[in-house]
Parts: C-alpha cells; sequence; structure tokens
C-alpha cells in the first residue's frame, strides 16, 4: 500500500519536470529608412525541453502592431501569409530568417537605425513572456 501511495506522488510530480525551456538565439531587426512604416525581426527560438511550446504572440516598443508571418511561394508569386502561432517543438531549434518565419512589425513608431536596439517580449503558449533586446542591422 505505501507502495503505490509512493508511485501514484511520484507520478503527479513527473509532468511538472517536463516543461519546455525555451530560449532566444541571435535576435535582430532588419533597419529601414525613417520613410518605412514595416520592417522585419529574425531570431532563432530554441526548446532545450520536454514539451512543445507555441509562440503566441509579439509586443514590442518600436511598433503598434506585431504578427508572424511565413513567406510562401503559390504558382510562382511569393507572399506573406500570418499564422496565428508558431509551433516550437520539444528538443528542438525554429529559426526566423528572411524567406521563411520572420516577425512582421508594422506602423513603426521609432527610427530603426544600425546600431540601435529594439525591445521584443515573445509571448508563448507554455512558457508565458520572454522579453528580448535585438540589435538592429542591415540585412546579412
Amino acid at each position: 500500500m505505501v507502495r503505490i501511495t509512493v508511485l501514484l506522488l511520484i507520478s503527479l510530480f513527473i509532468p511538472a519536470f517536463s516543461q519546455p525551456e525555451i530560449l532566444i538565439k541571435d535576435p535582430w531587426v532588419r533597419a529601414v529608412p525613417p520613410t518605412m512604416n514595416m520592417t522585419a525581426g529574425y531570431m532563432v527560438i530554441e526548446n532545450k525541453g520536454d514539451q512543445d511550446d507555441y509562440l503566441i504572440g509579439i509586443e514590442s516598443d518600436i511598433s503598434k502592431m506585431a504578427d508572424l508571418h511565413v513567406t510562401v511561394e503559390e504558382n510562382n508569386v511569393v507572399k506573406m501569409k500570418h499564422i496565428k502561432k508558431l509551433k516550437i517543438p520539444a528538443r528542438s531549434k525554429v529559426e526566423l530568417k528572411p524567406g521563411g518565419y520572420h516577425i512582421m512589425f508594422m506602423k513603426l513608431n521609432k527610427k530603426l537605425l544600425p546600431g540601435k536596439k529594439a525591445r521584443i517580449i515573445l509571448i508563448f503558449e507554455k512558457s508565458g513572456k520572454k522579453v528580448v533586446e535585438a540589435e538592429v542591422k542591415m540585412s546579412n
């Protein structure tokens, strides 16, 4: 009886230890001329944990709007599509890069000159908010 109780207690705590563990690497935002009203942001999102997580929102001090987009080709036409959430699989990485997944910053409210910093808040379904300081730079 004691053995069963101990096993039941252990099984209750195991899910608490298997969580996503989100790390953000190499964040950057594309510098644009002052007349531009939008730009894009890129980074690598790594999940070192044992559970999947989802990027479900973005906030920023550089724009009034920020959305997740993916670049796709349909009928020989390249276009961007809005996506509601981005899966970050357990023990895996997802790269936000030009020509693929990226963050679109629209209605810019700051000048984005090379060398400046942009504060980005990434909102994850399980991991909550992660604050990132991204370097503003020219395209790679």
